[in-house]
């Protein structure tokens, strides 16, 4: 999975995206606009990334917010999905 990657960050803080970002690749459902990860101004990785319905975008929430505490935990970098419901898949 190809993610755009926005930040200037350490080695820590990459070993911990890539953590997210491999265990994000691994779940279902699939993505329908890939990843892009962003550090916002209260130094959290967000990995903005869009799905198909409400219920794609919570499922995948809740199961990437148990991994992201996981790897803060281990590495003191905090990584979360910042998911959303893509605009192209919405029902008019």
């Amino acid at each position: 999975m190809n993610t755009q990657v926005t930040l200037i960050a350490d080695a820590k803080s990459l070993g911990a995206l890539a953590k997210f970002l491999g265990a994000l690749e691994r779940i279902s459902p699939k993505p329908v606009c890939p990843p892009k990860a962003i550090r916002g101004n209260d130094n959290v990785i967000y990995v903005e990334v869009g799905y198909k319905t409400d219920e794609d975008t919570f499922l995948v929430g809740d199961r990437m917010a148990e991994i992201g505490a996981d790897i803060l935990d281990e590495t003191g970098v905090l990584v979360a999905l910042a998911p959303f419901v893509a605009a192209e898949t919405k029902q008019p």
